[in-house]
């Protein structure tokens, strides 16, 4: 055997088994077995036993294989061993397997025979091949029905699209419920039962194999029940949270676990001034001062109160809750616990008792004030209880209550507990006037005053520094009466911020200065009588309420006298004759509950009753009582007050009476009315407003006005906002609007006149709104037709100087913005009187209407003509340059003289006269273009008549017509300034003032302009009117200044021009003006002469208008006129102003002095006063005293000075 060999070894697993290696060794013979770590450890151990056995080192290769072959047998032994014990273990298991499968399908049917789920087993096909039990009591199958059909039979939405078939249906819900699916959810989806009803089902399905095969397992379950369940919960939840919403408290819902607030309704939010998402992020600690005024903790007593209702119970408490405002507020708290899951909830119903406990301390207030009237407490006390009262009831403020001297003039004494002691005195040292307070002025004035702000009030004008540094700002006061009417003293209240009080403060006010007026009445009948016993009596039969003390069995024991006179009785004995109180009420079961009421409860308030009067009749009185004890403590009897309210109940039956009136007079009345809510939605409309809307009152009720109301505005056709809409915002009617039009619900229009007012209730908060309209279309037609005849001349038609002069002025605006250039004809027609006068009015007004046919064809669409007055015309050439419009006035002055007119048998021609005027960016205003057209006018005539001229303004006119705008500025910016200078009385001095009213123009420059320098240019272009307003209109206001104060009227003169006199309007705005007697009296209208002459019928007119309301009036620069003295017997004038041409010489020339004479005994002869103007010396005022005139005015006894210095 070479030393290289090839042994083929099986080492792990018998020969041609799995696992079976190949080892190659190369061997050296000699070598021991430990040589070859390679080898496997038994092969090792055989060579080891062959070397033993033959103790030889070489290896002998049959020894070898044989050992070999020997450990191989003794391996198949073991193996077969081994198989057969696993065989036997086989069969065994395969036993138990058979037994547990019988018993699992036996456990498996019985549940599937009672389980409460439709279970199906569907093949891949989609057939069913098992169906339980429950299923046929779902869907009404036998089991035997259903068996082989196809599983859409029973449900037939399992496919959910077009062309899925159901094994894909099927495979698609197995696979979105196996164990990787992310959504495990059963499915729901509608079942069909044998008779064909669909019913709700939820469906579950996996896929497994069963006998062998793959099928698909249905778990289905009727879920119409719960669907129920959950739909009737909804509508529970739904309800629930309709009546938390409309619930008339405030409600929310508390998660005790987090302390916040999970709901609340909208009055929650509107008790707490906070929005929704607001309110849920607190809790009611939040909502509440750190402490209750009873001085508890907030949060420990809440905590409590949550307690007590999670424990079951039912907390009714009073609780002062705190608004975002930090307002506090006193509300009456209800706590339930509310079920849920896996929360503490508690529900909190709130009602504000705030007005309520305001009453009750009102209430609490007067009756302590009562016991210490009654119990004979001192004055001050009482006052001082009064004045808390208020302080009490009416936050944030301070009050004071006066008691007058016997004499009435001054403050004995002033109650005031919260009062600076500067304050206090000062005001009890006041004595009683206007200036020196509320309290003293309302003293004074014998009325309520309220003052807003005394920082600015005159009422404070002496007392306001002591006030102001005690921090008050707004003081009303009330005065105190007697029964009788006597002022007995002042009660003030005083708040630290400008206001006027509410009506509830105002009420409290009224309350407690009734109360003062009986506690000071009380106490000076005290005083009066010297008695104690005598003053009781005072108060017990000077109250307007009967009182009352009675025994406990009824029987009265002292009445006042006003109790006796309610009742009918003669005399208080009659009463006490009386076995029992009971007699007198109405129905005796009413006496047995006053008796109830009171010894359970201590007092009875406010309870209502009803008594016989002793002649029978029935009244309704108010009765407030408690107990009279004894000093251990027993009950003596009963003690009280009523009131007869019979009256207050009728007045309530004759409101609602009066209610049911106003329902048929709105069903009856011509108008419109709608009324609504405070949101504007309709709560009831008349039959007229129904038949106007085409609405009907069922169908408008809830809708929104503006639903009902649809309003546009006839000129623009836009739409317009109903007067309602502005009403609901504000306390006060709204005024009617024009230019409404109703779009009907059928689509018709009406024109309407509408007005609304808010319905407030007594807090003054606005709860609705009355609108009420009218059918005016006849009316607005009228309208329209009367308004085109105001701006239109009734003769030719085209527009009259009114309404030519808007249009001039809304051009001249147009130009000064840039926008468009335009000119201005001004047409006077030349022979225009010829024809008048030759044929008669009738043909001039066929002339006139024949010349504005020619005037039409000669301008264009947009150019605008009117008549201006008598023969004269005027065209407004828009977009046109001066060069167009000298153009188109040359043709139609052409086309006039053209024009032939023919009257019968007269033919006659006209020309024109013509002024153009360009309007420019640098006009100043209308007048001036009017102005300067005319001018343009003359200066055509002036040429030659039948021409045109266009206007061009020379060196003097430009200054004239510059003084003319200075002048119109001047009085639009006020920057006008009035002077006097006194005219000195020489038969009498030192009587009533006298002064004549000048006025001066403030330049830009701030230098004063005098009269000389702007008057003449102002009375030649017809501004003087302008003048003559503002100064009349000053001199109005200055008078009525003085009046007010008290202070003595001067007579005041004041100039009137020529122009003012011929200006209706101008005449109107006097007449007007001049309005008291007193203010008549104190005005003296100037005029002069010449403008009284050239005027005279307008002169004679406004004199006689003002003569019957009082004014004087005087003839200025009388005798320069040749008639003077024949108008003199015509005109009403109270003095002749004597021409200053006369008087400044009269010393030394003899005419002048002559005429003075002559004037002034005609003067004296008609009952006229004279009075000289432009007395400058000794020498003159001596002469003139000498003559015997009887007023003088000039610089020698005084210059103008500014109006300021007017003596007082």
């Amino acid at each position: 055997m070479s030393n290289l060999q090839t042994l083929r070894t099986l080492t792990d697993s018998p020969e041609g088994a799995p696992g079976a290696t190949t080892t190659l060794v190369r061997a050296d013979p000699r070598s021991p077995p430990e040589a070859y770590p390679d080898l496997h450890p038994s092969l090792r151990a055989q060579l080891r036993e062959m070397q033993l056995r033959t103790g030889n080192a070489t290896p002998d290769l049959a020894m070898l294989l044989r050992l070999i072959n020997d450990h191989y047998e003794t391996l198949e032994k073991e193996r077969r061993g081994t198989v057969e014990a696993m065989r036997l273990m086989a069969d065994e298991a395969r036993a138990l397997a058979r037994e547990a499968h019988a018993q699992s399908s036996e456990h498996l049917q019985v549940i599937l025979d009672h389980i409460k789920d439709v279970v199906l087993a569907v093949d891949e096909e989609g057939v069913i091949r098992t169906f339980n039990p429950t299923g046929e009591r779902v869907f009404g199958y036998a089991e035997a029905e259903v068996i082989g059909q196809r599983v859409d039979l029973l449900i037939p939405q399992i496919t959910i699209a077009t062309g899925e078939t159901v094994p894909q249906a099927l495979q698609r819900l197995a696979a979105s419920s196996g164990d990787t699916a992310l959504d495990l959810t059963a499915r729901e989806l509608w079942a069909r039962r044998k008779d064909g009803e669909r019913f709700p089902a939820e469906i579950a399905v996996s896929k497994a194999p069963l006998s062998r095969r793959e099928m698909f397992v249905l778990c289905l379950r009727d879920v119409t029940e719960r669907r129920e369940s959950e739909e009737a919960m909804r509508e529970s939840a739904a309800r629930y949270r309709l009546l938390v919403d409309h619930a008339p408290e405030a409600i929310v819902v508390l998660d005790v676990d987090t302390g916040r607030f999970v709901d609340a309704n909208h009055n929650a939010q509107k008790l707490f001034g906070l929005d929704r998402e607001r309110l849920l992020q607190v809790g009611p600690v939040t909502l509440s001062p750190p402490q209750q005024p009873d001085g508890g903790a907030s949060e420990q007593r809440a905590r409590a109160y949550i307690q007590q209702a999670l424990e079951g119970n039912t907390p009714v408490f009073e609780w002062s809750h705190r608004d975002a405002a930090g307002r506090e507020i006193v509300c009456e708290v209800r706590l339930v616990h509310l079920p849920s899951g896996n929360r503490h909830l508690v529900r909190g119903s709130i009602a504000d008792i705030s007005e309520r406990k305001r009453s009750e301390r009102m209430a609490a207030a007067e009756h302590k004030v009562f016991e210490q009237v009654t119990r004979n407490a001192p004055l001050p006390e009482v006052l001082a209880s009064i004045t808390r009262l208020i302080e009490s009831t009416a936050a944030g403020t301070v009050c004071s209550v006066g008691v007058l001297l016997e004499d009435g003039k001054a403050f004995s004494y002033m109650v005031a507990p919260r009062f600076a002691e500067a304050l206090r005195v000062a005001l009890e040292r006041s004595s009683v006037d206007v200036r020196n307070g509320s309290c003293a002025a309302a003293v004074y004035l014998g009325r309520q005053v309220l003052v807003a702000d005394l920082a600015k009030d005159p009422f404070w004008l002496e007392r306001r520094d002591p006030a102001l540094a005690a921090g008050l700002r707004a003081a009303w006061s009330t005065p105190i009466q007697a029964a009788g009417g006597k002022l007995l003293g002042s009660l003030g209240v005083y708040r630290r911020e400008p206001g006027l009080p509410t009506a509830a403060e105002s009420q409290i006010m009224a309350r407690a200065a009734q109360l003062a007026g009986i506690a000071i009445e009380r106490r000076l009948a005290e005083e009066a009588l010297r008695g104690s016993e005598a003053k009781f009596r005072g108060l017990f039969e000077s109250i307007a309420e009967g009182v009352y003390q009675s025994g406990r069995n009824g029987r009265l024991l002292s009445v006042n006298p006003a109790f006796v006179a309610m009742l009918g009785y003669r005399s208080a004995e009659e009463l006490y004759a009386l076995p029992s109180a009971a007699a007198l009420y109405w129905d005796p079961a009413d006496r047995a509950e006053f008796t109830r009421r009171v010894e359970s409860e201590g007092e009875i308030r406010d309870a209502e009753f009803l008594m016989r009067r002793c002649d029978g009749q029935q009244l309704v009185i108010l009765e407030n009582a408690r107990l009279m004890r004894d000093g251990a403590g027993r009950i003596l009897g009963y003690e009280g007050t009523i009131a007869n309210i019979t009256e207050r109940k009728r007045a309530e039956q004759a409101i609602f009476a009066e209610k049911e009136r106003a329902q048929v007079t709105l069903q009856s009345i011509g108008d419109a009315v709608i009324s609504t809510d405070a949101e504007g939605r309709i709560e009831y409309i008349n039959p007229v407003a129904e038949t106007l809307t085409a609405w009907s009152l069922a169908e408008a009720r809830g809708q929104p006005i503006g639903a009902v109301l649809k309003l546009v505005n006839e000129l623009t056709r836009e739409p317009i906002e109903n007067s309602l809409s502005g009403a609901l915002g504000r306390a006060g009617s709204a005024v009617p609007t024009d230019h409404s039009v109703l779009i009907t619900r059928a689509g018709h229009e009406v024109a309407i006149q509408e007005s609304a007012a808010p319905i407030c209730d007594r807090a003054g908060r606005v709860i609705g709104a009355v609108v009420v309209f009218h059918d005016v279309t006849r009316e607005r037609r009228l309208k329209r037709a009367l308004a085109w005849q105001a701006s239109h001349d009734a003769l030719t038609g085209l527009i009259n100087r009114r309404e030519f002069d808007n249009r001039v002025h809304a051009a001249l605006l147009s130009a000064q913005r840039g926008e468009r250039s335009y000119a201005l004809l001004y047409i006077d027609l030349d022979q225009f009187k010829v024809v008048n006068d030759t044929c008669g009015h009738q043909a001039g007004d066929r002339l006139l209407r024949d010349v504005t046919g020619v005037l039409q064809t000669q301008v264009r669409a947009t150019d605008t003509i009117a008549r201006l007055g008598g023969d004269e015309f005027g065209v407004l050439l828009e977009g046109c340059t001066l060069e167009q419009a000298t153009r188109i006035a040359d043709g139609a002055r052409q086309a006039i003289r053209d024009f032939r007119f023919v009257w019968g048998t007269t033919t006659l021609s006209v020309g024109a006269s013509i002024g153009i005027v360009q309007i420019r960016a640098d006009t100043e205003n209308v007048a001036n273009i009017m102005s300067a057209a005319d001018i343009a006018c003359y200066a055509a005539k002036d040429a030659g008549r039948n021409r045109t001229h266009v206007y061009e303004a020379d060196g003097e006119r430009h200054r004239e017509m510059h003084w003319v705008a200075r002048v119109t500025r001047a009085a639009e910016s006020n920057r006008l300034e009035l002077f006097f200078q006194p005219i000195v009385s020489l038969r009498a001095p030192g009587g009533r003032g006298f002064h004549e009213l000048t006025v001066r123009l403030r330049a830009d420059d701030g230098e004063l302009v005098p009269p000389s320098q702007f008057i003449p240019a102002a009375e030649r272009y017809n501004v003087m009117s302008v003048l003559d307003r503002w100064v009349v209109g000053q001199a109005i206001e200055l008078l009525g200044e003085r009046r007010r104060s008290g202070q003595p009227l001067p007579l005041l003169a004041v100039n009137l021009s020529g122009t003012s006199l011929n200006e209706q309007s101008f005449v109107d705005f006097v007449l007007h003006s001049v309005g008291e007697p007193a203010i008549a009296g104190a005005l003296c209208f100037e005029i002069t002469e010449t403008a009284a002459v050239t005027s005279l019928s307008n002169a004679r007119y406004l004199m006689g208008e003002l003569k019957r309301r009082g004014c004087k009036f005087a003839l200025d620069d009388f005798g320069t006129g040749v008639s003077s003295f024949v108008y003199l017997k015509t005109l009403p004038v109270d003095f002749l102003k004597i021409d200053g041409q006369f008087i400044t010489h009269i010393a030394q020339d003899p005419v002048n002095r002559s005429m003075v004479e002559a004037i002034g005994k005609v003067g004296s002869a008609l009952g006229i006063a004279t009075v000289a103007e432009c007395v400058e010396t000794e020498a003159v005022l001596a002469e003139l005293r000498r003559i015997g005139v009887d007023f003088a005015q000039g610089i020698y006894l005084a210059h103008p000075l500014p109006i300021a210095q007017l003596p007082r």
